[in-house]
């Protein structure tokens, strides 16, 4: 039989037909940025925020409409912003050098920038303004992508991931509302902010006393459906000649709840592991190689816990979800009182071991609940056994 590469990806955009479904989430912000409606995307980590963005991106970019990415990661400070922003937006919207320099001196020449070009001077070049500069004229920067695009007649849309960090930079508020009040005027530029801490952009963009609420539509992404994941997993094995049933497919997605990272990452594990048809033994060896992978991380989470929040979380892996209240559940699980169990679960919240929905709470990494049950509770996890457990 041929090598074939891994029909999964993970850690990594999913393209091509390494993409599964989204097909609603696609329109829908494929819509908003040709009708220049601006998007905040929360979800939690992993569930194919960045993927889907690409996906979304690919299909409206053309010699009219130019995405730019940027990602906020390791950005620390506002005038990194400014800077990342005006090199990524002259050098996505200029073709050749001649007119990287021609915009420059036509639109930022009063902030006098450093042009420092790289091994090639035809592909890339980075820009360097004086902190006092940029700090007085901020805002012709902030403005930079919508004189552009007015001057081109064409549309931007600027999208920034990790966007959250911004709210660690000193003087973040004021920040905010420099950007806010900016971009507010854009009408050729679209933007897409996302980011991987759900509670930090839940925070920046439905709290009202927050600059950027109401900034454009929420879009809360939600896992795929279990359905989805079946069909992919199975067509994906299928497509290196590689045989897995629909029901095992149900294991491998039930297993991790259809956290997107996870399914592709246990089902490349289990296609690694077979070499004609999988057997359930393979998936349980799958699941030890994941968790494996991930124990020194899980470990070091799990050491920092007080014993309340242990405690909170070995009451959650066991299955209870809400209740928190229940006197009976308070002695059970040594949680003490229920005021203290509120402060508890804000904590974990915040540090994003769990996610809270109405009442309901859960582990927000299904990875780490599965490690949490096999080396804290002592289940045994064998896919036959998950696979009862979690119906």
């Amino acid at each position: 039989m041929a090598l074939h590469e891994s029909p999964f990806v993970f850690g990594r955009k999913a393209v091509g037909d390494k993409f599964t479904d989204r097909e609603t989430e696609t329109k829908h912000l494929v819509s908003n940025f040709q009708n220049r409606v601006n998007t905040i995307l929360i979800s939690p980590r992993r569930w194919g925020k960045s993927s889907l963005v690409k996906k979304a991106c690919d299909l409206v970019a053309n010699e009219k409409t130019i995405v730019i990415h940027l990602d906020a990661f390791g950005i620390r400070d506002p005038q990194d912003f400014y800077t990342l922003l005006a090199t990524e937006v002259i050098k996505k919207t200029s073709g050749k050098v001649e007119t990287w320099l021609e915009n420059i001196r036509k639109f930022i020449s009063r902030l006098s920038p450093k042009i420092s070009f790289g091994a090639d001077p035809f592909s890339t070049f980075e820009l360097t303004f004086n902190m006092e500069a940029i700090e007085k004229n901020y805002r012709e920067l902030l403005d930079l992508p919508e004189k552009i695009a007015a001057e081109k007649s064409i549309n931007l849309i600027i999208c920034i991931d990790e966007f959250q960090n911004t709210a660690n930079f000193s003087e973040a508020e004021l920040f905010h509302k420099r950007l806010r009040t900016a971009w507010q005027n854009h009408h050729s530029v679209t933007y897409c902010l996302y980011g991987s801490k759900k509670h930090m952009m839940s925070t920046l963009f439905e709290k009202q006393s927050m600059a950027f609420y109401k900034f454009g539509e929420t879009f809360n992404l939600e896992k795929i459906s279990e359905k989805h994941w079946i069909a992919f997993i199975t067509e994906r094995f299928q497509s290196t000649g590689k045989k897995i049933s629909k029901e095992q497919a149900e294991i491998i997605t039930r297993t991790v709840k259809s956290h997107s990272y996870y399914v592709q990452q246990l089902s490349h594990l289990t296609w690694l592991r077979t070499s004609n048809e999988v057997k359930n033994e393979i998936i349980t060896l799958a699941i030890d190689d994941l968790l494996a992978q991930n124990a020194n991380l899980y470990q070091l989470e799990t050491e920092i816990l007080s014993q309340t929040q242990l405690n909170l979380l070995k009451a959650i892996a066991s299955g209870i979800t809400d209740g928190y209240s229940n006197p009976e559940i308070l002695t059970k699980y040594r949680l003490g009182t229920s005021a203290n169990v509120s402060k508890q679960k804000k904590v974990l919240y915040d540090r994003e071991l769990i996610d809270i929905r109405g009442n309901k709470i859960e582990f927000l990494d299904t990875a780490y609940e599965l490690w949490f049950r096999k080396n804290i509770l002592r289940i045994p996890l064998s896919p036959p056994a998950l696979y009862s457990d979690i119906q």
